[in-house]
């Protein structure tokens, strides 16, 4: 029953990670002449307001889509591992480590936004941050997926012991030459 619900929070991970690298990260207002509107997805850069037609896109310089959707496939394929025997070293293998990719890439894109949110403390911004809906649903992500990473591990089961002596126990040691021995 564990491990079943680890391999759904894995899958669930992957499907959450592949949503939220489609929906908004975060999006920054400029405030100049005109009001300046972007919109930042884990691919593109959207323009949502400006003095350009209404829903321009541009390709952004940093991709943070790539490694999400390694990281998402990665998960699949830890969850399909899992189902046969054979590969279950290399399933708990990327179980265990496929998460913190995932937490990796997530720091990194949640640290550009505190970077471009600190020109909102500023007396007059120019420059507004907000975290959009795919920020959070990344947050999510690696939750669910390391949730999963850590119920697919493979618990050892209780080893019984011999019971412990009664009263005073006396090792023998081995002994080379001929001395008596004192029990």
């Amino acid at each position: 029953m564990r491990r079943n619900v680890g391999v759904f929070s894995l899958v669930a991970g992957a499907l959450l990670v592949l949503l939220g690298s489609l929906l908004p990260l975060y999006r920054q207002t400029y405030r100049l002449a005109e009001q300046l509107e972007f919109e930042v997805t884990a691919w593109n850069v959207r323009t949502i307001t400006g003095p350009e037609s209404v829903g321009d896109e541009f390709r952004s310089s940093v991709r943070y889509g790539v490694p999400l959707v390694v990281a998402a496939a990665l998960l699949v394929l830890a969850a399909l591992f899992l189902r046969n025997r054979r590969f279950g070293a290399v399933a708990r293998f990327l179980a265990a480590g496929v998460p913190m990719m995932l937490i990796g890439t997530t720091w990194v894109v949640f640290q550009v936004y505190l970077r471009l949110a600190e020109g909102n403390r500023r007396a007059d911004p120019i420059t507004l941050t907000s975290p959009g809906l795919g920020l959070w649903v990344l947050a999510i992500a690696c939750v669910v997926a390391l949730a999963g990473g850590v119920l697919v591990r493979r618990v050892p089961e209780p080893v019984e012991r011999a019971p412990e002596p009664e009263g005073p126990v006396v090792y023998r040691l081995p002994d080379n030459e001929d001395h008596e021995q004192v029990s």
